[in-house]
């Protein structure tokens, strides 16, 4: 009798601790999905989950369409227009006149940032450290944070917040009058060559693309600070271009660039389609209007390829 009933314990114990490590490791999987790359995603939305995990893809396979499409609407216009995609779960890349120079104009304010943020990594700077506007920083061709005038005062973080956002010529030149050193050390790393044309800087769309491409990756910057420089990035003021081919829903992380006096007209950005981000860097010269319409239908025409074709 008693060792029936020494069994029956036995074997009830045994059940409690069967139960129990079952338990444990459906919390564990819990736990592992949870941690660390879930708390990675939400607290960096903007730069590569590859950096943390590999995470599966919607990998769509065969882009001959899409080259052929762009191919054919590029040829079609009077523009010229130069034309980088890369899609970037797959490292996939269509060039059309990809390696076309432009003036950069305004596209240089992302590696401007991105040279504040290194210099706030290396601790030589704080982003509430303050700056005054001097008469040489002044300038009204784009933005309003001249209006301000000489003297005003603003934190560093808001001048590249504004330098971003509303692609402000003043916030610009500021910051550069302050740190004009430190964006030779960013072409360098990217291996962007660093020349010019009437005196003026150049890049072509695929050298650009590796800017964005360094952010996305973090490949330059931590990624606390390759991450706020692309979330300030999809809150810019201009949506008649890349994001005017792209539906709502869909986050946008891009910098324009305009030089009006040569008809230069460019907007590079990563599109956040969820699951298939990718690069795209459209740079066109010729008369304003069309030259917008021209970057929004190429948008048009790559959201609408990712958006319908998932071969798997």
């Amino acid at each position: 009798m008693k060792k029936i009933y020494f069994i029956s314990l036995l074997l009830i114990f045994s059940l409690f601790a069967n139960a129990a490590f079952v338990v444990n490791i459906l919390n564990t999987k819990q736990d592992s999905s949870q941690s660390p790359n879930t708390s990675y995603n939400k607290q960096y939305p903007y730069i590569s989950k590859a950096i943390f995990v590999e995470q599966k893809n919607d990998v769509i396979i065969n882009f001959t369409p899409l080259r052929e499409s762009l191919k054919s609407y590029t040829s079609s216009q009077e523009n010229r227009i130069g034309i980088y995609f890369e899609y970037l779960p797959s490292g996939t890349s269509i060039g059309i006149n990809e390696k076309e120079v432009f003036f950069q104009a305004s596209l240089i304010k992302v590696p401007m940032a991105m040279a504040i943020y290194q210099l706030v990594s290396k601790g030589k700077i704080n982003m509430d450290d303050a700056l005054t506007l001097k008469k040489e920083d002044i300038d009204n061709k784009f933005g309003d944070l001249w209006q301000k005038g000489a003297g005003y005062t603003l934190s560093i973080e808001d001048c590249v917040d504004i330098m971003l956002k509303k692609s402000d010529n003043t916030a610009y030149r500021t910051l550069f009058r302050v740190y004009p050193t430190y964006l030779d050390e960013i072409f360098d790393f990217l291996d962007i060559p660093k020349e010019s044309q009437e005196e003026e800087p150049i890049v072509t769309p695929k050298n650009y693309s590796s800017i964005l491409k360094s952010l996305y990756l973090s490949s330059y910057l931590e990624p606390k600070f390759s991450n706020e420089i692309l979330e300030i990035l999809t809150q810019t003021e201009f949506s008649d271009r890349l994001v005017a081919g792209v539906d709502k829903n869909i986050k946008v992380a891009h910098k324009v660039g305009i030089v009006r006096e040569k008809n230069i007209y460019s907007d590079c950005g990563i599109v956040y389609f969820p699951n298939r981000p990718y690069i795209l860097c459209v740079m066109v010269e010729g008369e304003r209007e069309k030259a917008i319409d021209d970057m929004a239908n190429v948008s048009k025409i790559i959201f609408n390829y990712i958006k319908e074709h998932r071969e798997n």
